[in-house]
C-alpha cells in the first residue's frame, strides 16, 4: 500500500466523521460507488486530484490538508531524492526547463543553472512557475534578513501548494520509432540548429560591418 495513499485516506475518514457524513452519502455525493469510497479511505487506490478536490470541497475542508502537505510526507532525504524530482518533471508536458552547465574556467567557477521561460507557449505552468518563484525569492531573502518570520513563512508556503494542487500534469509520450525514422528525424534537428547558428553567425557580421561603417 503506498503510504500517501494511506495517509489521504485516513484523513477524508477523519474529516468526513467529524462532519457526521457516513461513507454511503459521501459516495452518493461524489457520484461513485459505496465500495471506491471504502477503498479511498483504505488507501487501496490512487485518488485523483480532480476528485480530491471534489471530496475537500463536500467535507468543507482544503485539498492541502487532505494531501498532507503540512504533514511531511514528501521527504528530500538524500541527493537521489533531487535527482529523482528533476528527472520526473523532465518527463511533464506543462512544464519545461533548459540546463546550462558551466565547467571550471579561469574565475574557478563551476555552476550548474535551470531555466524557465515564462514565455514557453507548450509549457502552460511555466508562467506560473516563474511568478511564485519571484515572490519565493523575495520570501526567501525575507526570511534570511529577519523581515519574515518562519510562520508567515509556511503559510504562503502552504497557500502557494494548495492553490496550485488542482494544475495537474500529464506525462510525455515517447514514441517508439524504427531506425530510419530515428536517424531522419536527428538529422532534421541537426540541420536546424547548424541553420539557426549561420543566421547568428551572418548577423553578427552584419552588425560589425556596420559598426565599422
Amino acid at each position: 500500500m503506498n503510504e500517501l495513499n494511506k495517509l489521504v485516506g485516513e484523513r477524508i475518514a477523519q474529516i468526513r466523521k467529524y462532519n457526521r457524513i457516513n461513507q454511503s452519502d459521501l459516495a452518493d455525493k461524489l457520484g461513485k460507488s459505496l465500495r471506491t469510497v471504502q477503498k479511498y479511505e483504505s488507501g487501496e487506490i490512487d485518488i485523483p486530484l480532480s476528485t480530491l478536490a471534489e471530496i475537500a470541497e463536500v467535507l468543507n475542508t482544503t485539498l492541502n490538508y487532505l494531501i498532507g502537505y503540512d504533514a511531511s510526507h514528501i521527504k528530500v532525504e538524500t541527493l537521489s531524492d533531487v535527482l529523482a524530482f528533476f528527472f520526473e518533471m523532465d518527463r511533464k508536458n506543462e512544464i519545461s526547463y533548459n540546463m546550462e552547465i558551466k565547467r571550471v574556467g579561469k574565475d574557478g567557477k563551476w555552476q550548474c543553472s535551470f531555466t524557465f521561460d515564462g514565455q514557453d507557449e507548450e509549457a502552460m505552468y511555466n508562467a506560473d512557475f516563474c511568478i511564485v518563484m519571484e515572490t519565493f525569492l523575495n520570501n526567501r531573502e525575507a526570511l534570511k534578513t529577519y523581515w519574515m518570520d518562519y510562520e508567515a513563512y509556511q503559510a504562503w508556503e502552504d497557500m502557494k501548494i494548495e492553490s496550485y494542487s488542482k494544475c495537474t500534469l500529464t506525462d510525455k509520450v515517447y514514441e517508439k520509432l524504427d531506425r530510419r525514422t530515428f536517424i531522419e528525424r536527428r538529422n532534421e534537428l541537426d540541420r536546424q540548429k547548424l541553420q539557426k547558428l549561420r543566421e547568428e553567425e551572418a548577423k553578427k557580421a552584419l552588425q560589425n560591418d556596420d559598426d565599422e561603417q
